[in-house]
Protein backbone atom coordinates (compact mmCIF):
# COMPACT_ATOMS: atom_id res chain seq x y z
CA UNK A 1 0.00 0.00 0.00
CA UNK A 2 2.88 2.06 0.29
CA UNK A 3 3.08 2.90 -3.38
CA UNK A 4 0.29 4.90 -3.06
CA UNK A 5 1.06 7.39 -0.61
CA UNK A 6 4.61 8.10 -2.62
CA UNK A 7 3.47 11.22 -4.91
CA UNK A 8 1.74 12.48 -1.86
CA UNK A 9 4.71 12.33 0.00
CA UNK A 10 7.08 13.55 -2.12
CA UNK A 11 5.10 16.79 -2.84
CA UNK A 12 5.53 17.07 1.11
CA UNK A 13 9.23 16.07 0.74
CA UNK A 14 9.52 19.20 -1.66
CA UNK A 15 8.16 21.33 1.02
CA UNK A 16 10.57 20.43 3.71
CA UNK A 17 13.64 20.92 0.78
CA UNK A 18 12.47 24.74 1.14
CA UNK A 19 11.61 25.07 4.69
CA UNK A 20 14.57 23.50 6.38
CA UNK A 21 17.48 26.26 5.74
CA UNK A 22 14.56 28.53 7.81
CA UNK A 23 15.10 29.83 11.36
CA UNK A 24 13.17 27.44 13.39
CA UNK A 25 12.73 29.47 16.46
CA UNK A 26 10.73 31.66 15.04
CA UNK A 27 8.37 29.07 13.00
CA UNK A 28 4.63 28.24 14.63
CA UNK A 29 3.53 25.09 14.35
CA UNK A 30 0.64 25.85 11.93
CA UNK A 31 -0.42 25.30 8.46
CA UNK A 32 0.10 29.27 7.39
CA UNK A 33 3.87 28.90 8.21
CA UNK A 34 6.46 25.71 7.86
CA UNK A 35 4.02 22.94 9.61
CA UNK A 36 1.35 21.77 7.63
CA UNK A 37 -1.14 18.54 7.84
CA UNK A 38 -3.11 17.28 4.88
CA UNK A 39 -6.72 15.32 4.52
CA UNK A 40 -7.38 13.76 1.62
CA UNK A 41 -8.41 10.68 0.07
CA UNK A 42 -7.88 8.24 -3.38
CA UNK A 43 -10.88 9.59 -5.34
CA UNK A 44 -13.47 11.97 -5.20
CA UNK A 45 -16.40 9.36 -3.95
CA UNK A 46 -15.05 10.18 -0.37
CA UNK A 47 -16.43 12.76 2.10
CA UNK A 48 -13.33 13.58 3.93
CA UNK A 49 -12.54 17.01 3.29
CA UNK A 50 -9.27 19.41 3.76
CA UNK A 51 -9.70 21.32 6.48
CA UNK A 52 -7.46 23.06 9.02
CA UNK A 53 -6.19 22.71 12.68
CA UNK A 54 -9.09 23.96 14.76
CA UNK A 55 -11.73 23.21 12.24
CA UNK A 56 -14.10 20.03 11.93
CA UNK A 57 -13.43 17.14 9.23
CA UNK A 58 -15.88 15.14 8.97
CA UNK A 59 -15.59 11.88 7.63
CA UNK A 60 -19.07 9.83 6.41
CA UNK A 61 -19.55 6.30 7.51
CA UNK A 62 -18.88 4.03 6.47
CA UNK A 63 -16.33 5.72 3.72
CA UNK A 64 -15.86 4.59 0.52
CA UNK A 65 -12.48 5.28 0.04
CA UNK A 66 -9.23 5.72 1.69
CA UNK A 67 -8.20 8.77 3.26
CA UNK A 68 -5.34 10.10 4.76
CA UNK A 69 -4.54 12.37 7.71
CA UNK A 70 -0.77 13.73 7.09
CA UNK A 71 1.00 16.18 9.90
CA UNK A 72 4.29 17.47 8.98
CA UNK A 73 6.71 19.58 11.12
CA UNK A 74 10.39 20.86 10.97
CA UNK A 75 12.10 19.85 14.12
CA UNK A 76 12.19 16.12 14.94
CA UNK A 77 12.30 17.25 18.83
CA UNK A 78 8.09 17.27 18.28
CA UNK A 79 6.50 14.45 19.92
CA UNK A 80 3.79 12.56 17.81
CA UNK A 81 0.39 11.24 19.26
CA UNK A 82 -2.11 9.49 17.26
CA UNK A 83 -5.50 9.25 18.75
CA UNK A 84 -3.50 9.47 22.33
CA UNK A 85 -1.21 7.18 21.44
CA UNK A 86 2.58 7.66 21.14
CA UNK A 87 3.32 4.06 20.26
CA UNK A 88 4.00 4.32 16.52
CA UNK A 89 4.48 3.60 13.25
CA UNK A 90 1.10 1.68 13.73
CA UNK A 91 -2.13 2.03 15.21
CA UNK A 92 -5.01 -0.20 16.11
CA UNK A 93 -7.22 2.39 15.30
CA UNK A 94 -6.53 2.73 11.79
CA UNK A 95 -5.22 0.41 8.57
CA UNK A 96 -1.76 1.71 8.89
CA UNK A 97 0.33 4.53 10.35
CA UNK A 98 3.67 6.24 8.87
CA UNK A 99 6.34 7.84 10.03
CA UNK A 100 8.69 9.25 7.96
CA UNK A 101 11.45 11.68 8.47
CA UNK A 102 13.35 14.03 5.86
CA UNK A 103 15.89 16.80 5.64
CA UNK A 104 15.66 17.69 9.67
CA UNK A 105 11.54 17.33 9.37
CA UNK A 106 9.37 14.48 10.02
CA UNK A 107 6.10 13.39 8.80
CA UNK A 108 3.66 11.47 9.78
CA UNK A 109 0.78 9.61 7.95
CA UNK A 110 -2.47 7.61 9.56
CA UNK A 111 -4.46 5.85 6.76
CA UNK A 112 -7.98 4.80 7.28
CA UNK A 113 -10.04 2.45 4.61
CA UNK A 114 -13.48 2.27 3.82
CA UNK A 115 -13.42 -1.23 6.23
CA UNK A 116 -11.94 0.96 9.36
CA UNK A 117 -14.30 0.97 11.80
CA UNK A 118 -14.08 4.13 13.18
CA UNK A 119 -17.91 4.06 13.88
CA UNK A 120 -19.35 0.81 13.66
CA UNK A 121 -21.27 0.20 16.56
CA UNK A 122 -25.11 -0.43 16.51
CA UNK A 123 -26.14 3.00 17.24
CA UNK A 124 -23.62 3.91 14.81
CA UNK A 125 -22.40 7.27 17.02
CA UNK A 126 -19.45 9.32 15.87
CA UNK A 127 -16.33 9.10 16.82
CA UNK A 128 -12.91 11.56 16.66
CA UNK A 129 -9.32 10.75 15.48
CA UNK A 130 -6.93 12.73 16.11
CA UNK A 131 -3.09 13.73 15.41
CA UNK A 132 -1.56 15.12 18.04
CA UNK A 133 2.45 17.73 17.97
CA UNK A 134 3.91 18.73 20.62
CA UNK A 135 7.07 19.89 22.24
CA UNK A 136 8.24 20.47 25.93
CA UNK A 137 10.88 22.95 24.98
CA UNK A 138 8.96 25.57 23.25
CA UNK A 139 6.24 27.86 23.89
CA UNK A 140 4.34 26.85 21.02
CA UNK A 141 0.37 25.07 22.24
CA UNK A 142 -0.04 21.34 21.22
CA UNK A 143 -1.59 21.24 17.74
CA UNK A 144 -4.18 18.53 17.16
CA UNK A 145 -6.21 17.57 13.93
CA UNK A 146 -9.23 15.86 14.30
CA UNK A 147 -10.76 14.24 11.94
CA UNK A 148 -14.63 13.51 13.17
CA UNK A 149 -16.58 10.46 11.57
CA UNK A 150 -20.17 10.31 11.47
CA UNK A 151 -23.48 8.92 9.70
CA UNK A 152 -25.14 11.99 7.36
CA UNK A 153 -26.69 10.17 4.79
CA UNK A 154 -30.05 8.80 4.79
CA UNK A 155 -30.68 5.10 3.29
CA UNK A 156 -31.01 6.68 -0.42
CA UNK A 157 -27.64 8.33 0.31
CA UNK A 158 -25.92 5.73 1.12
CA UNK A 159 -26.50 3.60 -1.55
CA UNK A 160 -26.08 6.92 -4.24
CA UNK A 161 -22.10 6.55 -2.40
CA UNK A 162 -21.22 3.26 -3.23
CA UNK A 163 -20.22 1.75 -6.89
CA UNK A 164 -21.56 -1.50 -5.63
CA UNK A 165 -25.51 -0.60 -5.64
CA UNK A 166 -25.41 1.48 -9.16
CA UNK A 167 -28.57 -0.37 -10.86
CA UNK A 168 -30.46 -0.09 -6.99
CA UNK A 169 -29.86 3.75 -7.07
CA UNK A 170 -31.10 4.32 -10.68
CA UNK A 171 -33.76 1.92 -10.19
CA UNK A 172 -34.44 3.11 -7.09
CA UNK A 173 -34.49 7.01 -8.53
CA UNK A 174 -35.97 6.17 -11.77
CA UNK A 175 -39.35 4.63 -9.13
CA UNK A 176 -39.66 6.77 -6.67
CA UNK A 177 -38.16 4.45 -4.00
CA UNK A 178 -35.28 6.54 -3.73
CA UNK A 179 -37.50 9.85 -2.48
CA UNK A 180 -39.30 6.98 0.01
CA UNK A 181 -36.25 5.78 1.81
CA UNK A 182 -35.27 9.12 2.23
CA UNK A 183 -37.57 9.55 4.70
CA UNK A 184 -35.80 10.75 8.18
CA UNK A 185 -39.06 9.62 9.96
CA UNK A 186 -39.70 6.11 9.61
CA UNK A 187 -36.70 3.74 10.24
CA UNK A 188 -35.94 1.37 7.05
CA UNK A 189 -34.01 -2.17 6.87
CA UNK A 190 -33.06 -2.16 3.07
CA UNK A 191 -31.59 -5.66 1.83
CA UNK A 192 -29.94 -4.03 -0.98
CA UNK A 193 -28.45 -6.28 -4.03
CA UNK A 194 -25.52 -5.61 -5.51
CA UNK A 195 -24.75 -4.31 -8.89
CA UNK A 196 -23.41 -7.70 -9.38
CA UNK A 197 -26.24 -9.52 -7.58
CA UNK A 198 -28.99 -7.93 -10.20
CA UNK A 199 -25.85 -8.52 -13.45
CA UNK A 200 -27.16 -5.77 -14.77
CA UNK A 201 -25.31 -3.03 -17.51
CA UNK A 202 -25.76 0.22 -17.09
CA UNK A 203 -25.31 2.20 -21.29
CA UNK A 204 -23.92 5.64 -21.02
CA UNK A 205 -27.22 7.56 -19.94
CA UNK A 206 -27.50 5.58 -16.82
CA UNK A 207 -30.20 3.91 -17.52
CA UNK A 208 -30.47 0.23 -16.76
CA UNK A 209 -30.41 -1.78 -20.13
CA UNK A 210 -30.60 -5.28 -18.60
CA UNK A 211 -30.82 -7.25 -14.91
CA UNK A 212 -29.79 -10.79 -15.84
CA UNK A 213 -30.84 -12.26 -12.56
CA UNK A 214 -34.13 -11.05 -12.50
CA UNK A 215 -34.52 -11.65 -16.34
CA UNK A 216 -35.07 -8.19 -17.53
CA UNK A 217 -35.07 -4.41 -16.59
CA UNK A 218 -38.41 -4.01 -14.45
CA UNK A 219 -40.93 -1.42 -16.11
CA UNK A 220 -41.66 1.60 -15.02
CA UNK A 221 -44.95 1.92 -16.93
CA UNK A 222 -47.27 4.23 -14.87
CA UNK A 223 -50.05 6.61 -16.09
CA UNK A 224 -50.54 10.23 -15.11
CA UNK A 225 -53.19 9.23 -12.83
CA UNK A 226 -51.02 6.04 -11.01
CA UNK A 227 -48.39 6.56 -8.30
CA UNK A 228 -45.03 6.54 -9.40
CA UNK A 229 -44.10 3.68 -6.94
CA UNK A 230 -46.88 1.49 -8.20
CA UNK A 231 -44.83 0.40 -11.13
CA UNK A 232 -43.57 -3.16 -11.06
CA UNK A 233 -39.97 -1.32 -11.06
CA UNK A 234 -41.33 -0.11 -7.40
CA UNK A 235 -42.74 -3.05 -6.05
CA UNK A 236 -40.11 -5.09 -6.75
CA UNK A 237 -37.15 -2.75 -4.73
CA UNK A 238 -40.31 -2.65 -2.25
CA UNK A 239 -40.04 -6.57 -1.53
CA UNK A 240 -36.43 -5.61 -0.69
CA UNK A 241 -37.47 -2.83 2.11
CA UNK A 242 -38.59 -3.42 5.76
CA UNK A 243 -40.20 -0.16 8.02
CA UNK A 244 -40.15 -0.31 11.40
CA UNK A 245 -37.18 -1.82 12.20
CA UNK A 246 -33.64 -1.17 11.97
CA UNK A 247 -32.49 -4.87 12.04
CA UNK A 248 -28.50 -6.12 12.20
CA UNK A 249 -26.45 -8.67 11.32
CA UNK A 250 -27.09 -10.64 15.06
CA UNK A 251 -31.20 -10.45 13.84
CA UNK A 252 -30.51 -12.62 11.21
CA UNK A 253 -31.82 -14.38 10.14
CA UNK A 254 -35.47 -12.99 9.55
CA UNK A 255 -38.95 -12.78 9.05
CA UNK A 256 -40.76 -9.46 8.17
CA UNK A 257 -43.55 -7.68 6.31
CA UNK A 258 -42.25 -6.19 3.40
CA UNK A 259 -42.75 -2.87 2.26
CA UNK A 260 -44.72 -4.06 -0.35
CA UNK A 261 -46.70 -6.37 1.79
CA UNK A 262 -45.75 -9.93 2.17
CA UNK A 263 -43.37 -11.40 4.25
CA UNK A 264 -39.44 -11.86 3.48
CA UNK A 265 -36.75 -14.47 4.99
CA UNK A 266 -33.01 -13.60 5.05
CA UNK A 267 -30.36 -15.34 6.33
CA UNK A 268 -27.02 -14.23 6.79
CA UNK A 269 -25.89 -16.36 3.72
CA UNK A 270 -27.32 -13.66 1.25
CA UNK A 271 -25.65 -10.93 2.78
CA UNK A 272 -22.01 -10.32 1.70
CA UNK A 273 -21.56 -7.31 3.52
CA UNK A 274 -23.77 -6.26 6.90
CA UNK A 275 -25.14 -3.31 8.94
CA UNK A 276 -24.18 -0.31 6.61
CA UNK A 277 -25.49 2.57 8.70
CA UNK A 278 -27.71 5.25 7.76
CA UNK A 279 -29.18 7.91 9.56
CA UNK A 280 -33.17 6.10 8.95
CA UNK A 281 -31.92 2.83 9.46
CA UNK A 282 -29.09 -0.21 8.05
CA UNK A 283 -28.30 -1.70 4.92
CA UNK A 284 -27.64 -4.98 3.90
CA UNK A 285 -25.70 -5.83 1.05
CA UNK A 286 -27.16 -8.95 -0.63
CA UNK A 287 -25.65 -11.50 -3.19
CA UNK A 288 -28.79 -12.11 -4.69
CA UNK A 289 -32.02 -10.64 -5.36
CA UNK A 290 -35.02 -10.97 -3.24
CA UNK A 291 -38.05 -12.31 -5.41
CA UNK A 292 -41.66 -11.77 -4.32
CA UNK A 293 -43.88 -14.68 -4.05
CA UNK A 294 -46.92 -12.71 -6.33
CA UNK A 295 -46.82 -11.48 -9.49
CA UNK A 296 -46.85 -7.79 -10.80
CA UNK A 297 -47.93 -5.85 -13.80
CA UNK A 298 -47.70 -2.59 -15.88
CA UNK A 299 -50.31 -1.90 -18.27
CA UNK A 300 -50.79 1.67 -19.79
CA UNK A 301 -53.26 3.45 -21.33
CA UNK A 302 -53.22 3.96 -25.06
CA UNK A 303 -55.05 4.94 -28.43
CA UNK A 304 -55.30 1.99 -30.95
CA UNK A 305 -56.48 2.05 -34.59
CA UNK A 306 -59.75 0.28 -34.71
CA UNK A 307 -57.93 -2.31 -36.99
CA UNK A 308 -55.39 -3.48 -34.09
CA UNK A 309 -58.34 -3.88 -31.92
CA UNK A 310 -60.10 -7.09 -33.59
CA UNK A 311 -60.58 -10.49 -32.47
CA UNK A 312 -57.81 -11.35 -34.40
CA UNK A 313 -55.14 -8.76 -32.61
CA UNK A 314 -53.06 -8.73 -29.82
CA UNK A 315 -52.38 -6.07 -26.94
CA UNK A 316 -49.11 -5.39 -25.79
CA UNK A 317 -48.69 -5.30 -21.82
CA UNK A 318 -45.78 -3.03 -20.92
CA UNK A 319 -44.19 -5.08 -18.29
CA UNK A 320 -44.87 -7.90 -15.79
CA UNK A 321 -42.88 -10.04 -12.98
CA UNK A 322 -43.83 -14.04 -12.16
CA UNK A 323 -42.65 -16.01 -9.13
CA UNK A 324 -41.39 -19.81 -9.92
CA UNK A 325 -44.46 -21.06 -10.90
CA UNK A 326 -45.35 -18.66 -13.62
CA UNK A 327 -48.57 -17.66 -15.54
CA UNK A 328 -50.21 -15.94 -17.87
CA UNK A 329 -51.68 -12.09 -18.51
CA UNK A 330 -55.58 -12.35 -18.75
CA UNK A 331 -57.51 -9.13 -19.66
CA UNK A 332 -60.85 -8.68 -18.20
CA UNK A 333 -63.34 -5.94 -19.28
CA UNK A 334 -64.70 -3.53 -17.53
CA UNK A 335 -63.08 -4.09 -13.69
CA UNK A 336 -61.59 -7.16 -12.35
CA UNK A 337 -64.38 -9.04 -12.00
CA UNK A 338 -65.24 -8.44 -15.35
CA UNK A 339 -65.38 -11.02 -18.19
CA UNK A 340 -62.46 -12.59 -20.15
CA UNK A 341 -61.69 -10.66 -23.55
CA UNK A 342 -57.87 -11.96 -23.87
CA UNK A 343 -55.30 -13.49 -22.75
CA UNK A 344 -51.77 -14.62 -23.58
CA UNK A 345 -49.31 -17.75 -23.84
CA UNK A 346 -47.70 -19.12 -20.91
CA UNK A 347 -44.98 -16.74 -19.62
CA UNK A 348 -42.69 -18.52 -17.39
CA UNK A 349 -41.06 -17.34 -13.92
CA UNK A 350 -39.27 -16.23 -11.89
CA UNK A 351 -38.31 -12.98 -13.34
CA UNK A 352 -39.41 -10.07 -14.88
CA UNK A 353 -41.16 -10.58 -18.59
CA UNK A 354 -41.33 -7.39 -20.12
CA UNK A 355 -44.04 -6.84 -24.05
CA UNK A 356 -46.45 -9.16 -23.48
CA UNK A 357 -48.65 -10.16 -26.10
CA UNK A 358 -52.21 -10.41 -25.05
CA UNK A 359 -54.87 -11.81 -27.05
CA UNK A 360 -57.91 -10.76 -27.73
CA UNK A 361 -61.25 -12.86 -28.24
CA UNK A 362 -62.99 -9.74 -28.51
CA UNK A 363 -63.59 -7.29 -31.61
CA UNK A 364 -63.27 -3.65 -30.39
CA UNK A 365 -63.26 -2.00 -33.63
CA UNK A 366 -66.84 -0.24 -33.42
CA UNK A 367 -66.08 1.15 -29.97
CA UNK A 368 -64.78 4.74 -29.06
CA UNK A 369 -62.98 3.45 -26.01
CA UNK A 370 -63.05 0.07 -23.87
CA UNK A 371 -61.57 -0.43 -19.78
CA UNK A 372 -59.43 -3.06 -19.67
CA UNK A 373 -57.70 -4.63 -16.98
CA UNK A 374 -54.86 -6.90 -17.02
CA UNK A 375 -54.77 -9.51 -14.18
CA UNK A 376 -51.57 -12.19 -13.39
CA UNK A 377 -52.54 -15.77 -13.14
CA UNK A 378 -51.05 -18.21 -11.95
CA UNK A 379 -50.03 -21.57 -13.62
CA UNK A 380 -51.08 -24.33 -11.26
CA UNK A 381 -51.49 -27.87 -12.90
CA UNK A 382 -47.87 -27.54 -15.09
CA UNK A 383 -49.94 -28.41 -18.33
CA UNK A 384 -49.07 -24.47 -19.24
CA UNK A 385 -52.25 -24.11 -20.56
CA UNK A 386 -54.33 -21.54 -19.06
CA UNK A 387 -57.35 -23.13 -16.89
CA UNK A 388 -59.67 -20.19 -15.93
CA UNK A 389 -62.83 -20.56 -15.27
CA UNK A 390 -60.31 -23.11 -13.06
CA UNK A 391 -57.54 -24.10 -11.67
CA UNK A 392 -55.51 -20.76 -12.56
CA UNK A 393 -56.53 -18.65 -10.30
CA UNK A 394 -55.51 -14.91 -10.02
CA UNK A 395 -52.34 -13.69 -8.41
CA UNK A 396 -53.06 -11.57 -4.87
CA UNK A 397 -51.65 -9.03 -3.36
CA UNK A 398 -52.52 -8.31 0.31
CA UNK A 399 -56.17 -10.47 0.06
CA UNK A 400 -56.85 -8.92 -3.71
CA UNK A 401 -56.03 -9.78 -7.37
CA UNK A 402 -52.96 -8.26 -9.26
CA UNK A 403 -54.29 -6.07 -12.01
CA UNK A 404 -53.23 -2.77 -13.54
CA UNK A 405 -56.39 -0.87 -15.38
CA UNK A 406 -56.42 1.12 -18.79
CA UNK A 407 -58.35 2.96 -20.82
CA UNK A 408 -58.28 2.21 -24.42
CA UNK A 409 -59.14 4.76 -27.14
CA UNK A 410 -60.15 3.93 -30.06
CA UNK A 411 -59.29 5.64 -33.53
CA UNK A 412 -61.28 5.23 -36.31
CA UNK A 413 -59.51 4.88 -39.90
CA UNK A 414 -62.43 4.47 -42.27
CA UNK A 415 -61.42 0.87 -42.85
CA UNK A 416 -64.74 -0.21 -41.01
Amino acid sequence: MRNRYHTLLLLCATAALVLAGCDQSSQQASPENANRYIITQSSSAGDAATGSFSDANVVNVPDTVDYYMQGYTVDKDYTWTVNGSSDLPTSASSDQTYEWQSRGGEFITVVYGPGDPIATTAGMSASTNSIQVDASNDDINAETIDVSAAVTDSISGQIGRFGAFSTLTNLAASSGIAEFLGQEGPSFTLFAPSTAAFAADIDGDDEVEQAGAIGGTPTQAVDDDEDTDSSVRAQLLKYHAIQGDSLTASDLPVTRETVLGPEVTVNGDKVSQANIPATNGVIHKLNEPLFPPTALVDFTDRTLADTSVTDTDSLTVDGSYFPEAGGYIVLHEGSAGGPVVGSSEYVEGRGVSNDVQVYLNKDYSGESAVTLVAMPHEETTGDETLDFPGNDTPYTLSGSPVTDQVEITVESTGSN
